[in-house]
């Protein structure tokens, strides 16, 4: 791995680790707190980075290790295939993408009750992926 690499890559984990604690911090947020805009808007944004982190890093990884992905919906297969990942793990990177893809494209399909449950239940896979790639 040149250096390059793994001074991006180092940045990229620690940024993932700062959005992962601050997600963190937001899940003492209720039910009822998803009805204030800015809420929503800090949740989803912290959901964004995170999988836009595991992105970056993911295709530092396939780089070093040459092997492409044509495009976001590739790379968890990628990393399965490089044995990165597992298998329950690269399902679960997919379906983050997609979500990510809700998100950033503003679909109305947006559940704010299925944002909330991610906020409460999903947060550490974060955690799962960093300790994955180290």
């Amino acid at each position: 791995m040149t250096q390059i690499i793994q001074e991006k890559l180092k940045d990229k984990t620690n940024n993932l680790l700062e959005i992962y604690q601050g997600l963190k911090k937001l899940q003492r947020l209720k039910a009822s707190d998803f009805e204030n805009l800015e809420n929503i808007w800090a949740v989803s944004f912290g959901i964004v980075a995170g999988i836009e982190a595991m992105l970056d890093i993911s295709q530092y990884i396939l780089t070093d290790k040459n092997i492409k992905a044509e495009s976001y919906g590739q790379i968890p297969q990628r990393l399965l295939e490089a044995k990165i990942i597992n298998k329950n793990f690269s399902e679960k990177f997919q379906k983050m993408i997609g979500f990510r893809n809700r998100i950033i494209h503003n679909y109305p399909s947006l559940d704010i009750k299925g944002l909330y449950k991610i906020l409460k239940k999903d947060i550490d896979d974060f955690k799962i992926f960093l300790k994955a790639i180290i």
